[in-house]
């Protein structure tokens, strides 16, 4: 009988323990506007301040073409929480795709502004929860300015615990 419960208890830490891989738990989700049709920003700015991964998602739709379409999922390099609500991040450092949306290269608009097919171009963007996204695009080479493309999407927000209850980071 003794070995039985401790066959039962060994397997139930191991049970316990194991990894059931990943689970990203959607926090906030909204509008372009920044308007909350899922979760609260409480939430997000909370499991921020329990020191949680971030990942948020977006999509578009090619304006000349509507048919198609790109969603990005992305992991902020910065995370900022202004005024105890509002969260704001900062992701990308990452080459242009010279082939978006499988188009030739000569037909994406941004062709001649990027320098042709050999220049090198580097995009940036600064996501923040009231819908707005502003992409930088930029030579990494000299660190030029290409375009800047102010615009707002709706975004979903996901962090990979289950936030709780958490105390402001700054102090009093």
């Amino acid at each position: 009988m003794l070995r039985v419960g401790f066959c039962l208890l060994l397997v139930l830490l191991i049970a316990g323990c194991a990894q059931h891989g990943s689970a990203w738990n959607l926090l906030l989700s909204h509008d372009a506007s920044g308007k909350v049709s899922h979760g609260t920003q409480a939430s997000l700015v909370a499991a921020i301040r329990q020191g949680c991964q971030l990942r948020v998602a977006w999509g578009a739709r090619r304006k000349a073409d509507p048919s198609r379409t790109i969603e990005h999922t992305a992991t902020p390099q910065w995370v900022s929480v202004r005024d105890g609500a509002n969260v704001e991040i900062q992701i990308g450092g990452f080459m242009a795709n010279q082939r978006v949306l499988g188009e030739p290269v000569e037909y994406h608009p941004r062709y001649e502004r990027f320098g042709g097919t050999n220049a090198a171009v580097m995009w940036r963007a600064g996501l923040k929860t009231d819908g707005s996204f502003n992409a930088i695009w930029y030579r990494p080479d000299t660190g030029a300015l290409v375009e800047r493309i102010p615009q707002n999407h709706p975004m979903k927000w996901f962090a990979d615990c289950q936030p709780g209850e958490a105390e402001a980071l700054f102090p009093d």
